[in-house]
């Protein structure tokens, strides 16, 4: 995986934007979602991290982190799009809405 903008992994995403902004956060997806406070969908506002874990994913940790921006959507470097790029997605897109674990709030707003 990468955490620099010449390759990106979903949680080296994560983390080199949060540590843009003087928030250091563990390097793997499992350590993020170990990190701040639980959040329900219906309470993501922009900043929070979002997980999500597919089913054929063998932990009960996360499989894939991004960030909220508001409006239902997030950012996140996505492997399954082709050249790994950062994009942005819906969280009411089938896939995402059904693989959606919990939000997790680092940063006291």
């Amino acid at each position: 995986g990468g955490s620099t903008p010449s390759g990106f992994d979903c949680s080296g995403f994560v983390q080199y934007v949060f540590k843009q902004h003087g928030v250091t956060l563990p390097r793997t997806s499992k350590e993020q979602w170990s990190v701040g406070t639980s959040i329900s969908k219906s309470a993501l506002q922009p900043g929070d991290l979002v997980f999500f874990r597919d089913t054929n994913y063998s932990t009960k940790a996360a499989s894939h982190v991004g960030i909220y921006i508001g409006n239902s959507q997030f950012i996140h470097a996505s492997s399954s799009r082709s050249g790994k790029h950062v994009t942005i997605d819906s969280l009411n897109e089938a896939y995402h809405s059904r693989v959606f674990t919990v939000g997790r709030r680092v940063i006291m707003q």
